[in-house]
């Protein structure tokens, strides 16, 4: 064997081999791709995305400040068309100058900082469930992954044992040859067999291997160093689907919901706000600096300085029916959102079921492959007699192997499709 051909044996054996190495079971693999997944940061992101915006929210109530310069010139000025006898009149420069600072207090906002504080919290939430909803799925991802990966890993395990068997036979074949008793042409047969067991056997290891590397990535782990673990509950007799136990009929619970009544909920938020537009708007306001010339006296044309108090009130008693057509908006969205969660459920429903029946259909089927790998190790039995009598070719004989072989590959591939469709009933579920 070629130094190249150990090396990748070696490394696709090892995921396998007791030592060194975790057995993991589908539960396990889910639970270290959800530890694994870098969505959970989003979840702080979004907390401290609100605690920054409740931050200004709380500035809100705070006076505001602003500082303001302003230098103009205009082509004409205030004046007076006449003189005052024995006074002297400053005449308006046209070149003016303004130096400020304006201060506003706001007094009454029409609760509008409630909605918006309500509205963060509502939006910190909805993104918390987002990533509900995304790690979910990922459950599903791992779950198809580690089944592909199973069932690679049991077909090797199959044909490793074929392939074992085949070499006996050898061994036997080639003394009968030695001895005279038997031709080489059924020798060789033999070896093309096992030639053609171990085509078979490379190409597994290589698609498992890839699985593995792939599963690898989510677990977040640098190699494969770990091997799989058929579920416990399916190496025993466990009823089908159609016969479940109680603790197999959990209420379907989903992050979607979670996601669809938030989302509700903000669009109700966003409507109830709408009732502060009506609201009157208060506010104290104050303005003080220096002018050339006296924004409040034209004729102090120096720089002088000046000072403003005063309440400002704004209120939009009409709106020509923008507020009842916007709440209509907001009854339509809300509608749109129960369609698409009524979808979701029929979706959701249709996708259990099937795993469901797919589950039942499989299992029902592992009574036959039994029966089926039974009569046909019976028929060997009986070929291996008849070959050594001379009755039956080695061609004759290893179609019955080949047969047997396949047997077993297909009843292991029914108990894992099995156990496939009843986890990923579990992942959607929630169970």
């Amino acid at each position: 064997m070629k130094p190249s051909t150990l090396s990748f044996l070696v490394l696709c054996f090892l995921p396998t081999l007791g030592f060194a190495a975790d057995t993991l079971t589908v539960e396990e693999c889910r639970a270290r791709a959800l530890a694994n997944s870098p969505l959970q940061q989003k979840k702080l992101y979004a907390e401290s995305i609100r605690a920054l915006q409740s931050r200004n929210l709380q500035s809100n109530s705070l006076p505001r400040i602003q500082v303001g310069a302003q230098a103009s010139w205009q082509s004409d000025v205030f004046g007076l068309p006449f003189n005052f006898p024995g006074s002297d009149i400053p005449e308006v420069p046209k070149d003016q100058y303004k130096l400020s600072v304006d201060i506003t207090q706001r007094i009454w906002d029409g609760g509008a900082d409630r909605f918006l504080r309500q509205q963060r919290e509502i939006e910190r939430d909805v993104a918390s469930a987002q990533v509900d909803v995304d790690a979910f799925s990922l459950r599903e991802i791992v779950t198809d992954l580690f089944f592909k990966a199973l069932l690679l890993q049991e077909s090797e395990s199959i044909l490793a044992s074929s392939k074992k068997d085949l070499e006996a036979r050898l061994k036997q074949a080639e003394a009968a040859v030695t001895e005279g008793a038997a031709l080489r042409t059924s020798a060789d047969q033999i070896k093309i067999q096992i030639w053609k067991s171990e085509q078979q056997i490379l190409a597994t290891q290589s698609d498992h291997l890839a699985l593995l590397e792939i599963l690898a990535k989510w677990l977040g782990r640098e190699k494969v160093d770990f091997a799989l673990l058929i579920p416990k509950s399916e190496i025993g007799n466990r009823p089908a689907f159609g016969e479940p136990s109680a603790a197999e009929k959990p209420g379907i619970t989903r992050p979607e919901h979670t996601l669809f009544s938030l989302q509700q909920r903000s669009l109700q938020i966003g409507k109830e706000a709408l009732g502060v537009r009506a609201q009157p708007r208060l506010e104290a306001f104050a303005q003080s600096g220096l002018g050339s010339p006296n924004p409040f006296n034209f004729f102090e044309t120096g720089f002088e300085p000046f000072f403003l108090v005063g309440l400002r009130a704004a209120w939009k008693p009409i709106d020509w029916g923008d507020k009842r057509r916007e709440a209509q908006v907001f009854d339509l969205q809300m509608k749109n959102l129960d369609v698409q969660r009524q979808f979701f459920d029929q979706r959701l429903e249709a996708n259990t079921l099937k795993d469901q029946q797919d589950e039942a259909k499989w299992r029902a089927q592992l009574t036959q492959d039994d029966a089926i790998i039974a009569l046909q190790t019976d028929i060997v039995q009986r070929a291996d007699a008849q070959l050594k009598n001379g009755v039956m070719t080695m061609t004759d004989y290893l179609a019955q192997i080949n047969l047997l072989t396949q047997a077993q590959l297909t009843r292991k591939t029914h108990q894992l499709q099995a156990a496939h469709a009843l986890e990923m009933w579990k992942s959607k579920t929630g169970y």
